[in-house]
């Protein structure tokens, strides 16, 4: 038995008699005492092969380190380590990320923030000399300068519980006489003044657009209101100067010739519609005056409606009509409201102050939002529909191939905005 366990022991795997069934390989080299090494010798992975998985011996690095410090020899482990470069690397992109967002957004708006608080400070006031609008102001006997909208057109105090509001008011950007689009418009919001509906212009309801005359048509026919802007100041100004210059009669006005002069004027096209005017339109576009006071609404406050905006703090007897349908931006320190594009928006500065306002009301007045302005106006295309909680900007560039909007505040003080798209009547 001894013998044949020790020929079996020695018997080649690849003879013929073992390799019938398949069972042996067939290569002479190969025997079965081979099987007694650990399987994982026979194991072809990546990491037997690959470099970057082997510990570097001190043998190989061009220095050696192995008489350095432990915590050196852990600190160089850890950089040759692909995933350390890769952690760096999402860390780098991190910081720079939050770098970019505290240069680019939060420290502007805080700076912002302090500017507007500082320049909301009695302290700053007393140190200019006083804020815009503590003097006397001139007097313009050529215009209205507040009117106050009957209280019969303003929608109820309470949200309707059921079907539309009984009354609305429609409250509409610049059109620049476009008529077509205002019709639209109308039609859009469903607009019917037999319902209780009562339309409002926010100012330049003429000039550069192809049909000024039918805009204001359309709002008398409707009893609208309206506030001047400055193209309604303009051209009713220039009117008043053809008058006292004896060359505009109020007979027969809109078949006024132009004269040599006036065709090669700068102003020609404002002189032109303000000959084409009627005497009955140009009468009631002097009827606009520029601070419509709309009155109180639920969750708005004081609705006061001008063309261009107002400034903070002062009270509307004191502003200044030039002021209140040019300005864009305001000055911080002085707080002189100026028609430049470049500055601070006054509308932030509103905002702040009727924030600051309401905040140091809430905790006496259960009804601080009532003691609270928000203004609604038009004016400043650049900024297109600018809504924010106290100032609601409506003017979306109609003439310019923008849109028409308009804001519909119903039962309850409700809210929302319609639009239509427009031609762009200023090319060609």
């Amino acid at each position: 038995m001894a013998t044949l366990l020790r020929d079996h022991d020695n018997m080649d795997v690849s003879s013929d008699s073992g390799s019938e069934d398949g069972f042996y390989p067939r290569s002479s080299s190969f025997h079965l005492s081979q099987y007694s090494r650990p399987l994982i010798d026979f194991v072809k992975n990546e990491w037997q092969t690959n470099s970057k998985y082997h510990y570097h011996s001190a043998s190989s690095s061009p220095s050696n380190t192995s008489d350095a410090p432990r915590w050196v020899q852990i600190t160089l482990s850890l950089i040759a380590a692909p995933r350390f470069r890769r952690y760096v690397l999402v860390y780098v992109i991190l910081l720079i990320s939050c770098w970019a967002c505290w240069k680019q957004v939060l420290s502007p708006r805080l700076e912002e923030h302090a500017a507007l608080i500082s320049s909301l400070d009695v302290h700053t006031k007393d140190q200019v000399g006083g804020w815009f609008g503590t003097n006397a102001l001139p007097q313009f006997d050529d215009l209205v300068k507040i009117r106050t909208l009957d209280p019969s057109l303003l929608p109820s105090d309470t949200k309707a519980t059921s079907g539309p509001s009984q009354r609305r008011l429609i409250v509409v950007g610049d059109v620049h006489g476009c008529k077509a689009e205002l019709v639209k418009l109308l039609e859009k919001v469903s607009f019917n003044p037999n319902n209780g509906d009562h339309l409002i212009f926010t100012g330049d309801m003429i000039n550069k657009g192809p049909d000024s005359l039918g805009v204001v048509d359309l709002a008398r026919k409707y009893s609208a209101s309206c506030v001047r802007g400055n193209h309604e100041d303009r051209v009713l100004l220039l009117r008043h100067e053809m008058y006292a210059a004896n060359t505009l009669t109020a007979d027969d006005a809109s078949s006024a010739v132009d004269s040599k002069e006036e065709f090669l004027s700068t102003d020609y096209q404002e002189r032109k519609l303000a000959r084409q005017l009627t005497h009955d339109q140009a009468k009631w576009l002097d009827t606009c005056p520029v601070i419509l006071k709309v009155g109180q609404i639920p969750d708005m406050g004081q609705v006061v409606v001008v063309h261009a905006g107002i400034v903070p703090g002062v009270p509307l007897e004191k502003q200044d009509p030039a002021s209140v349908m040019n300005m864009r931006t305001i000055d911080l320190d002085t707080h002189v409201p100026s028609s430049s594009k470049s500055g601070m928006p006054w509308t932030k500065l509103f905002n702040k102050h009727q924030s600051l306002l309401y905040s140091d009301l809430k905790e006496s007045d259960p009804d601080a939002k009532a003691s609270t302005t928000t203004v609604i106006y038009g004016h400043d295309a650049s900024s297109s529909l600018n809504l924010k909680t106290y100032t609601k900007g409506l003017d979306s560039r109609c003439v310019k191939g923008g849109k028409l909007t308009a804001m519909v505040i119903g039962d309850g003080g409700e809210s929302s905005t319609v639009s239509v798209k427009c031609r762009n009547y200023m090319d060609g």
